[in-house]
């Protein structure tokens, strides 16, 4: 068995004496997870949390990794379930302890104590004496954060029935407002909003009229497109990539995800994944002024692509959401396709359209079905002069 005392407060929101209290203290994301998990709803009907999802959990260790100076000063919400955590209130020694704080230390709030709270845990047997009601992301998205343990305040449910844990998160959840663009105009009034515009999109967050997640794409070296794009944005990057086979791209992505429609993070995370296991591929001709990096090309393989994991995703056969497993999946499509398709002169003009892109698609599958077959990958393809000259 473990133990942990911490030093902190504990607070009674409410008169009423039925009122959950908190306890409210700071501690290490890597300690919290010794003796803190997630209970979640698909995995316990008593389970309060959705499922962790890996893109937005990466989204935050971006964030604290984009400047030393990003902080997340909100709270996660633990509960300790009742007899599992014992407060033991240090009232009585402070009054005792002839110290002159000079302040009023409870800040005029009479249902409220200082004091520590103190726990104990079995690792080995799984037995963990708290939940994490709300905050499962920031929690997950510091703790892999490696070069620094980072500390985060906590405010924790004392003796909460599961009733209380659910009741807290959908409250949470369903209460959110979104900022306004007047709001935040009002707040930068004063400030360079040209070096905190830069600030918030280098750490993730949409500011004014720029696509966050394009600035992600170009600047981020997780992504395969890294300085890549070609747009005003992109100062001291190679502008190859036509910034409007980006916005394609995605576009299809999240048409045939609908998922995606409102989580960015994910969209970018998931994106990037699905290319970089193509640059994987093709790193011999990735990043260079030829055909394969034209706009018709990058959006008819990625369709390619996403059509098949859309087919894989409705049979349970991938989680689209785990980084590791798509690019994995990604790459067992693309090697079917070789490279020498995309080398070979073509016998038609390279324009973005959607005509041209179902015949590069239905190329794709035919070079797909003749690397499975073992037949020569020109065979039966419509585009490729070789191919063509083959048929004849």
């Amino acid at each position: 068995m473990e133990n942990r005392t911490y030093f902190g407060c504990l607070i009674r929101q409410r008169l009423d004496e039925r009122t959950t209290s908190f306890f409210v203290f700071y501690a290490h994301v890597k300690d919290i997870k010794e003796w803190a998990i997630v209970r979640r709803a698909n995995e316990s009907r008593e389970g309060t949390q959705r499922v962790l999802t890996p893109t937005r959990q990466r989204a935050i260790t971006r964030f604290v990794k984009a400047d030393a100076r990003n902080t997340i000063p909100n709270n996660i919400l633990l509960a300790f379930e009742p007899s599992k955590a014992v407060f033991t209130s240090l009232e009585e020694k402070l009054k005792s302890s002839q110290v002159d704080f000079g302040v009023d230390i409870h800040n005029r709030c009479e249902t409220m104590q200082w004091g520590t709270l103190n726990f104990s845990f079995d690792k080995t047997s799984g037995d963990h004496c708290a939940y994490v009601v709300d905050g499962q992301h920031r929690l997950y998205g510091l703790s892999d954060y490696e070069t620094e343990d980072l500390p985060i305040l906590v405010v924790s449910l004392l003796d909460a029935e599961v009733d209380e844990q659910a009741f807290q998160f959908i409250v949470i959840n369903n209460k959110a407002v979104k900022i306004t663009a007047n709001n935040i105009k009002g707040i930068i009034a004063d400030l360079d909003e040209g070096r905190l515009q830069s600030r918030l999109l280098k750490a993730g967050v949409k500011y004014g009229d720029t696509s966050l997640i394009l600035c992600d794409i170009n600047d981020l070296d997780t992504s395969p497109f890294h300085h890549l794009l070609d747009w005003s944005y992109n100062r001291d990057g190679t502008k190859l990539v036509p910034i409007t086979a980006i916005e394609q791209s995605l576009k299809y992505l999240k048409a045939m995800f609908i998922l995606l429609q409102e989580d960015e993070d994910s969209l970018f995370e998931i994106f990037c994944a699905i290319w970089r296991a193509i640059k994987q591929n093709y790193s011999e001709i990735w990043g260079q002024d030829n055909q394969f990096m034209k706009k018709v090309n990058i959006n008819a393989l990625n369709e390619f692509v996403i059509d098949r994991l859309k087919f894989s995703w409705e049979m349970s056969l991938i989680d689209i959401f785990d980084s590791d497993k798509l690019e994995e999946q990604v790459l067992s499509i693309v090697k079917l396709l070789p490279k020498e398709f995309w080398e070979e002169t073509w016998s038609i003009k390279f324009q973005d359209g959607p005509a041209v892109r179902k015949q590069i698609k239905d190329d794709l599958s035919t070079l797909a079905d003749n690397s499975k077959l073992g037949r020569s990958w020109y065979q039966d393809l419509k585009l490729p002069q070789t191919g063509v000259k083959e048929e004849e």
